[in-house]
């Protein structure tokens, strides 16, 4: 198996190099392969050109693509998977991965007529300065992760993974105390990277719609939900045909049913809450829930979500 990573960093002397060293030893220790892009060692562009951007914005892939963004396109059909690997930078990558997304994210290959392949696995591996709790706090991490996964990777792999590595600071105390500890991490997520172990169940960055729903129901297939999930309570927030804003929080329970409370704002103005419960099936390769929900008036009813 063959892994394309995108390394990001302007300084062999930091943290983050570290990071990408131990991942790639773990990629070798387990016996695959690894293509590296180093958009700082390849002096990549970041700044896309008038002439691709009038190719992508007119959707007219008749035009030529520039050689280095071919380049890259190239690798990524070469490889089973990718990785990014990059310091966050006020709560956004280096602005030479965001351009790298402009350009080789490009019309004819990542959307429209697609030729770029399925990926099996996208990995997110990225140093903060800030700790995790004050990124979890201020909905940084969210961020970060809905960018890159609901939005860059999003429809282009089969499983993603963001793997944070946080109070990286040079003045923090936790970047020397950790040190070890996240190099080991790095290694072990590099060498695992493709191991068969069935993986946690989680609903942490997933994405619903309704496919169902009972006619006194208010979400439609037009209604997106953006799960979290931490240890056994789930959240989510849902907006999209006649919801304007909604929220639900709950639990799941052993058997991932999840019981939960909601309550939304719909076009019209009226506030809605109720409680449901929901119970998790694979089918078709794409998981539904299949939900009974009750109205705080009382009314019932039931409706499925699958999952985007």
């Amino acid at each position: 198996m063959k892994i394309f990573i995108v390394y990001c960093h302007p300084s062999e002397d930091s943290f983050t190099r570290h990071i990408r060293d131990s991942f790639i030893k773990g990629i070798v220790d387990s016996g695959n392969e690894y293509i590296l892009s180093d958009l700082y060692k390849i002096n990549f562009n970041s700044d896309i050109s008038e002439s691709q951007y009038l190719r992508d914005s007119y959707y007219n892939d008749k035009l030529p693509v520039e050689e280095d963004v071919i380049a890259e396109h190239e690798k990524i059909n070469a490889c089973d998977a990718i990785a990014f690997i990059y310091p966050v930078f006020w709560t956004e990558a280096p602005a030479k991965l965001v351009g790298w997304f402009d350009r080789v994210w490009s019309y004819g290959f990542a959307y429209g007529n697609k030729k770029m392949k399925m990926l099996d696995k996208g990995m997110i591996l990225c140093s903060a300065g800030n700790p995790i709790e004050r990124l979890e706090q201020f909905g940084l991490l969210s961020s970060m992760k809905r960018v890159m996964f609901g939005d860059r990777l999003f429809g282009r792999i089969k499983k993603s993974e963001f793997v944070l590595f946080s109070g990286t600071s040079r003045e923090k105390e936790e970047r020397t105390k950790n040190w070890d500890l996240n190099l080991l991490k790095a290694y072990e997520k590099g060498k695992n990277f493709f191991a068969d172990d069935e993986d946690e169940f989680t609903l942490e960055d997933r994405f619903f719609t309704a496919v169902e729903n009972s006619e006194s129901g208010e979400v439609s297939d037009k209604t997106v939900f953006a799960y979290h999930q931490k240890d056994n309570a789930i959240w989510a927030e849902y907006s999209g045909g006649s919801i304007v804003k909604g929220f639900l929080i709950g639990n799941m329970d052993e058997k991932h049913n999840l019981h939960f409370s909601y309550q939304h704002i719909n076009e019209a103005g009226q506030l809605k809450s109720g409680k449901c419960n929901s119970e998790p099936k694979l089918e078709n390769g794409k998981l539904r829930f299949y939900e009974k929900w009750k109205w705080d008036n009382g009314e019932e009813g039931s409706s499925i979500i699958e999952e985007i």
